[in-house]
């Protein structure tokens, strides 16, 4: 069992390709499948999906994706291209480089660009008022590496025939968690939902869904922790692929 665990990756690896971020809104909607976390009901379908304008700050070095789940935040609130996650790294890298960033070093940086943030514990419908309200909510997950690689395997996105690439990475993301091996700790930032499932905008791989017992799973080793967060000037105007959010 331990030789099967460490081999699989590794053939993966190999057999792998570089994948394409679903870096805005507009290709998330057309294809909200792509990149998901899941194997099966990957896609959500507007226009009963909730998702609010975040932008996607792609991540590009191992410590920093704090810096650009923080990037999408203060944009959302203080407008697009406000900042970006490479100059927050530069300007502000964190205390521990190896580790990444603190929820503490997020909330300071926040404040720094003028937002007010809270540290809270939320389940499940606490974060869907807070979407409701159109507060998207930063949280800490503790997720298998495969489902961050900048790689994946040959065809994943392609309808139908992407099934059986899906179903390995959710296979080898179950050995992880099981065995405890190639997990890593990760910001994402919640920006949706429909039904059972959330759209996160995550700093590698940009817009994806993620069913809620999922979620629930990586973020428990953090208590549910959660940072939500408010700015001085009003909230962009909230659409997506479907619903509008509240404005109140």
């Amino acid at each position: 069992m331990i030789r099967r665990t460490l081999v699989v990756p590794l053939l993966l690896a190999l057999g792998a390709c570089a994948s394409t971020p679903t870096s805005s809104l507009g290709a998330f909607a057309e294809r909200s499948a792509n990149n998901s976390f899941e194997p099966f009901d990957r896609g959500v379908e507007p226009p009963d999906t909730l998702v609010l304008p975040v932008s996607h700050d792609q991540q590009t070095s191992m410590a920093a994706c704090g810096a650009h789940v923080m990037s999408s935040v203060i944009n959302y609130w203080e407008g697009e291209g406000t900042v970006t996650g490479h100059a927050l790294f530069e300007a502000t890298p964190p205390a521990d480089t190896r580790a990444g960033y603190s929820m503490a070093e997020l909330m300071t940086l926040a404040r720094a660009h003028g937002l007010t943030t809270s540290a809270v514990r939320l389940t499940d419908a606490d974060i869907i008022r807070e979407l409701e309200a159109g507060r998207p909510v930063l949280v800490p997950v503790r997720v298998p590496s495969i489902f961050i690689q900048p790689w994946q395997l040959p065809g994943a996105n392609v309808p139908v025939l992407g099934l059986p690439a899906a179903v390995v990475t959710s296979r080898v993301g179950a050995i992880a968690e099981f065995t405890g091996a190639t997990l890593v700790n990760h910001y994402v930032l919640i920006v949706g939902y429909e039904d059972e499932t959330f759209v996160a905008v995550e700093p590698v791989m940009g817009f994806r869904t993620i069913a809620f017992e999922r979620l629930d799973r990586y973020r428990e080793p953090f208590g549910n922790a959660a940072l939500v967060f408010s700015g001085s000037r009003p909230r962009p105007a909230s659409g997506a692929a479907g619903q509008t959010a509240p404005t109140g």
